[in-house]
């Protein structure tokens, strides 16, 4: 799956490209160390869309036909009444009077004439007995059928550009009036999608394509510094609402999963990685019971308390290694809104952990630093900038020189064009914001920020986006079959322009980068 166009230009197209979902973002960011790009898009997980879709009909057929079994089983055995033990023909039920064990013997049934063989004769059995062999299986059936009916007509969500609806028996957008075999809204549109990622190896005989990881539903991801392991989180109703965090090691082919904790306590985020690369760092903004009666303030917000943990991906030990303070705003009378929160670990006893922590306000606005050391816990305000572009925080990890790092999710423009990513530094002391140059973006060995698209045949193909050391650019080509589905996806390497030849493209190219790797 890896070939060259020309020289010092590699390419691999990526598998199942025929069932990445049209209207979410494909995404291509380098690893840290500039070995693995990693592409994200959503999928269509299911092996037969079809199939699924005809889910309610197979339900509701296979429920029909379990009843109509019992219906017309019992009307049989009531018909035709039997005595135990006795022969009779299994045609017409005629009593052969013959005794248990014998042979008819006659060589015909005298009321039907046809040949009486072990075939053609049955021996009675009580009613109870001949009910019970029509009737278990068929009701066993009818529950199947009525189970995978309920499960599947619930609602589901609609096409882009198209309502949603109840799946049967008439879809809520469907390509044939009244036809539910014909249902858009599951075949085109699946109830849950999922993430996949997929990790493309550069080596000297060009791009293979190494392994892939699936992610529940649209969560955020974090990848190692090599790009050889993805975190992310997962808090849904599959995981009994338990705070989660899982991952997948696509050079090994295995992952894990770790609790952070009991259900329904808060929900869970990753962060980032460690200074050193081995355990994921997430947070865990604890709600609870009693979130919506304690911890208020005077100004409209509330305290939230945070928990950052690290996990070892490799044996999967999960340790807690400090506890801060969130933000959420409301009141009591309504509803409280948590604010987002991110967390970064550092070897700096003085800041060992620090949290970032937001608020949903037309974008994401910059609130405060929870800043924990052996000395205790500080808090310091942020200069209140809110960045429109950005709905969330993506990764965070503080910098040599003691400032926190912060890449942020972002929003897409009206004709599908990626906005970038913005990252900002810190100040763990003032609480100042900066906008990063190329020179200071991201930790050491960081790489340019991820080429992002939406999904959308009308939107302008991407430009590609640099490597750590500066020498490549990777790039995207999308290719369509029809306006909603995708034939193709492309990932081109080539050759980056000389760093003295036309130094402010590179620079507009590491500014304009959405994601700074994790440390």
């Amino acid at each position: 799956m890896s070939g060259t166009e020309r020289p010092n230009v590699l390419s691999i197209e990526l598998p199942y490209a025929d069932r990445t979902q049209s209207g979410h973002a494909v995404e291509a960011r380098w690893s840290s160390d500039g070995s693995r790009i990693l592409v994200a898009r959503g999928v269509d997980p299911r092996p037969w869309p079809l199939l699924d879709a005809a889910r309610p009909d197979l339900g509701a057929a296979l429920a029909l036909g379990g009843a109509v079994v019992v219906v017309a089983g019992t009307a049989r055995v009531l018909r035709r009444p039997r005595h135990v033990g006795r022969i009779y023909c299994r045609r017409c039920n005629h009593d052969l009077n013959t005794a248990p064990g014998e042979r008819p013997s006659s060589p015909r049934c005298p009321e039907c004439g046809v040949a009486l063989t072990p075939r053609t004769c049955v021996t009675g059995a009580s009613r109870g007995g001949r009910l019970a062999r029509v009737a278990i299986p068929a009701i066993v059936a009818m529950a199947l059928g009525v189970s995978i009916f309920v499960e599947s007509i619930g609602h589901v969500p609609a096409p882009i550009g198209a309502a949603g609806g109840p799946a049967w028996p008439v879809a809520g957008a469907s390509a044939i009036g009244n036809w539910p075999w014909w249902r858009r809204t599951t075949v085109e549109q699946p109830a849950h999608f999922k993430r996949r990622v997929d990790s493309v190896r550069i080596g000297a005989d060009g791009l293979r394509l190494e392994g892939s990881a699936l992610l529940v539903g649209n969560s955020s991801w974090v990848p190692s510094p090599s790009g050889a392991v993805i975190a992310w989180p997962e808090h849904a109703v599959e995981t009994g609402w338990a705070p989660r965090v899982s991952w997948f090691d696509v050079s090994l082919g295995r992952g894990g999963s770790a609790d952070l904790d009991e259900p329904h306590v808060g929900f869970p985020s990753v962060c980032g990685w460690s200074p050193d690369g081995r355990e994921v760092i997430a947070l865990l903004q604890r709600t609870g019971m009693e979130f919506h009666q304690r911890n208020a303030r005077d100004d409209g917000t509330m305290v939230v308390d945070i928990d950052v943990f690290a996990i070892d991906t490799a044996s999967g030990v999960v340790r807690l290694v400090d506890s801060g303070e969130g933000r959420a705003t409301g009141n009591a009378a309504t509803s409280w809104v948590i604010g987002p929160a991110i967390a970064a670990i550092g070897a700096d006893p003085t800041a060992r952990t620090v949290i970032l922590v937001g608020e949903q306000s037309g974008g994401i606005a910059l609130r405060n630093l929870c800043i924990i050391g052996n000395a205790g816990m500080r808090v310091v305000p942020v200069t209140g900038e809110v960045l429109r572009d950005a709905w969330g925080f993506r990764s965070a990890w503080i910098t040599a020189d003691g400032r926190l790092g912060v890449e942020f999710a972002s929003m897409f423009t009206a004709d599908g064009a990626g906005r970038g990513c913005p990252q900002r530094l810190i100040d763990l002391d003032t609480g100042l914001v900066s906008t990063p140059s190329s020179a200071t973006a991201g930790p050491e060995g960081t790489a340019a920020g991820p080429e992002r698209t939406f999904l959308d045949p009308e939107a302008p193909r991407t430009g590609g986006r640099i490597s750590p050391d500066g020498t490549r650019t990777a790039r995207l080509e999308i290719d369509w079959s029809t306006p909603e589905r995708v034939s193709r996806i492309r990932v081109v390497v080539d050759q980056a322009e000389a760093p003295g030849a036309d130094a402010g493209t590179r620079a507009d190219s590491v500014d304009a980068a959405d994601r700074a790797p994790a440390p």
